[in-house]
């Protein structure tokens, strides 16, 4: 799932990129599931970016995400991204 969203998650750093282009660094998510399949809860356990405008904008996509029904509880998963200009 993570692998399927990756491209959202590049384009709107490679739109904050545009504006500052010394944009690097890795963010580190953490995820709640719902069984559902449906996020929960999401926030920045760590950043490197210090762009708070960008952060919020993958919080808000990440909270789209959608993993299909399972039978399991409710869990927690952590996401590391690293952003780095190509």
């Amino acid at each position: 799932m993570f692998e399927r969203n990756k491209g959202a998650i590049y384009a709107l750093y490679n739109r904050a990129l545009r504006e500052d282009p010394s944009l690097q660094g890795k963010v580190v998510l953490e995820l709640k599931i719902a069984p559902a399949g449906d996020v929960v809860g999401v926030r920045i356990v760590s950043s490197e970016l210090h762009a708070s405008e960008l952060e919020g904008k993958l919080l808000a996509r990440v909270r789209q995400f959608d993993f299909g029904a399972k039978d399991v509880e409710q869990m927690v998963v952590s996401w590391p991204v690293d952003f780095l200009p190509s």
